[in-house]
């Protein structure tokens, strides 16, 4: 049955608002506001006046494993499972040590608007206190972001190369409506996957996510968007992640949104001296060589 306006705003309200115990920060540009909860995991992302991953089934998790070492799996949820004990600042920033299985790697993970985009911005930093370990770490989402506009929970999911980087990409396709998001990364150790799991909640997940994370190639399912990191992390190694979740009302906007937030900006160029300039500079040369020439004159 297709929502009413009046059920749809308060659907979205109470998105925002989420368990008042559970939110730890909030941060908006006006058109997209994103609420961190107290395990440091997303618990929603408002945008063009809808929910994109707490409405229907929420799904906006992060998690960790070492190799395949399913006993090691670490997951905190946006329904407030919190199986990685976290800290979560004002300042938007998650920080917490990830122990399991004898690992010792302590994790910062911070969130950000980039300026003038709508874009969320996800940096975690890894330090190993302990012994070398093969680290896994991941994101899981399922875009929902029609359920508040009455068109259901499927999307249109792909994986593509985007700004020398590799990103998944959930959109809806109704009419008017084509929500997007993509979330990708340029780090070249990223692995990203789009309408072939739906969450990752376990360790076998995790393994076959990695092995397989899939790609529906815009096929429509109700399904999620995964991204993570495998990476060997040496003893007293430090590595950083960065993950750009982009936002627009159409796939194009979402797009030009990431590759904004990923494209360098532009060095200011080197002044060029005008004409009169240069004559000035020239005469003052001349001036400076005479004078030297003069005093080697006088003190001979």
């Amino acid at each position: 049955m297709r929502l009413l306006p009046v059920a749809m705003l308060c659907l979205t309200a109470l998105a925002i608002a989420g368990p008042q115990s559970a939110r730890a920060a909030v941060m908006t540009n006006g058109a997209l506001t994103v609420d961190i909860r107290s395990n440091g995991a997303i618990n929603a992302v408002v945008f063009g006046g809808t929910d994109f991953f707490n409405a229907g089934t929420a799904v906006s998790d992060y998690g960790f494993q070492v190799g395949t070492d399913t006993g090691t799996f670490r997951i905190n949820t946006t329904t407030g499972t919190m199986s990685q004990p976290v800290s979560v600042s004002d300042s938007n920033v998650v920080t917490g040590t990830f122990t399991a299985g004898g690992a010792n790697v302590a994790f910062t993970r911070s969130y950000s608007l980039v300026p003038g985009q709508n874009v969320l911005r996800i940096s975690t930093t890894f330090t190993n206190n302990g012994a070398d370990l093969d680290l896994r770490y991941f994101d899981a989402f399922d875009p929902d972001q029609g359920f508040n506009l009455g068109q259901g929970n499927v999307t249109l999911n792909d994986v593509f190369p985007l700004a020398d980087g590799l990103v998944g990409q959930a959109r809806i396709d109704a009419g008017g409506h084509q929500h997007t998001v993509i979330v990708g990364s340029l780090d070249p150790r990223v692995t990203v996957g789009a309408g072939t799991w739906f969450s990752i909640v376990t360790g076998e997940a995790v393994n076959f996510f990695f092995a397989s994370p899939g790609d529906a190639d815009d096929g429509i399912s109700d399904r999620g968007l995964q991204i993570g990191l495998e990476t060997l992390l040496a003893s007293g190694g430090s590595t950083t992640f960065v993950v750009d979740l982009a936002f627009g009302l159409t796939p194009a906007e979402a797009q030009a949104a990431f590759i904004a937030a990923n494209t360098p900006a532009a060095d200011p160029p080197t002044a060029t001296p005008e004409p009169a300039s240069l004559a000035l500079w020239g005469i003052g040369a001349v001036g400076l060589a005479f004078g030297r020439a003069r005093r080697r004159r006088e003190a001979a």
